[in-house]
C-alpha cells in the first residue's frame, strides 16, 4: 500500500515523464534521432532508481549475477526491441551477433503456439544471458530495468515452482516510482503513433535482427514486427 505522499510522486513522475518524452518525440523525424530519444528514456528509468531514497534501496535483493527473473516471459513494446537490437549490432562481434541470432530462433520456435501459462511454466533462459549477466545490460528492456525484489531466495523459488507468489518479494514504493516512469514512456510513444502492441522479447529480437525494415515500418507508424511476434493473451 502507497501512502498518499508515495502516490503523489508516482503521478507526477508518470506526468513529467510523458511530457518530458514527447518533447523529444515531437522533433524526431530519423531514426538516429530517435535511438537518442530512446536512450534518454531508459536513461531516464536508470536514474529514477539511482534517485530512490537510499532506505528504500537498501531494501533491493538483485546483484550482479543474480539471474532468476532471466528465465521469465518479457513482454515488451517495438521501441524496446528495437533499442535492444540497436545496441548488439553496434557492440557484438559478427560472431555473437550470429549467437544471439541463433538462440533467439530457438526460443521462437520453442514459443510459437504456446499460451501465456504454458510459456511462463518453460523459464526459457533469456537469449542474452551469458555467465548469469545480462549481455546488453545498457540495451535491456524497460520490464528488465524497473524489476527488483527483496528476496532472491523466492526468486529461486519462482524457477521450479510455478505457484510461488513472487509479488510478495516486490517493494511497493519502488515499484510504483519504476513503473510510473517505464509507462510515461509507453504512453508519449502511443501518444505519437507508434506501435503499441505488446511483443514477445526473445521472437521480436530475432525479427528485428534479421530483418533491416523493423525499424522503417516503426518509424512510420506500422506495426514492426509479424503477429507471430506477438506475446500470447
Amino acid at each position: 500500500m502507497l501512502s498518499p505522499a508515495q502516490e503523489k510522486q508516482r503521478h507526477q513522475l508518470y506526468a513529467r515523464t510523458v511530457e518530458a518524452m514527447g518533447e523529444r518525440l515531437r522533433s524526431v523525424s530519423e531514426i538516429t534521432a530517435m535511438f537518442a530519444a530512446l536512450d534518454w528514456s531508459m536513461q531516464e528509468l536508470d536514474r529514477t532508481f539511482t534517485a530512490t531514497p537510499p532506505q528504500m534501496k537498501a531494501m533491493v535483493a538483485c546483484r550482479a549475477g543474480c539471474s532468476f527473473c532471466c528465465s521469465v516471459p518479457v513482454h515488451v513494446q517495438a521501441h524496446e526491441v528495437l533499442f535492444a537490437a540497436e545496441h548488439i549490432q553496434k557492440n557484438f562481434s559478427p560472431a555473437d551477433l550470429a549467437g544471439v541470432i541463433e538462440r533467439t530462433a530457438t526460443h521462437r520456435v520453442r514459443s510459437s503456439g504456446l499460451l501465456s501459462d504454458e510459456r511462463g511454466r518453460l523459464r526459457q533462459p533469456c537469449a542474452l544471458l551469458r555467465d548469469n549477466c545480462c549481455s546488453i545490460y545498457a540495451g535491456r528492456p524497460e520490464a528488465c530495468r524497473a524489476h527488483h525484489t527483496n528476496n532472491a531466495a523466492t526468486c529461486s523459488a519462482d524457477l521450479t515452482e510455478p505457484d510461488v507468489a513472487i509479488e510478495k518479494a516486490y517493494i511497493p514504493a519502488l515499484r510504483s516510482r519504476m513503473y510510473a516512469v517505464m509507462l510515461g514512456i509507453d504512453e508519449a510513444l502511443e501518444a505519437n503513433g507508434f506501435d503499441d502492441r505488446a511483443y514477445d522479447f526473445g521472437s521480436a529480437l530475432h525479427e528485428a535482427l534479421t530483418d533491416s525494415f523493423c525499424s522503417v515500418r516503426w518509424m512510420r507508424r506500422l506495426p514492426a514486427f509479424p503477429d507471430s511476434c506477438l506475446a500470447p493473451e
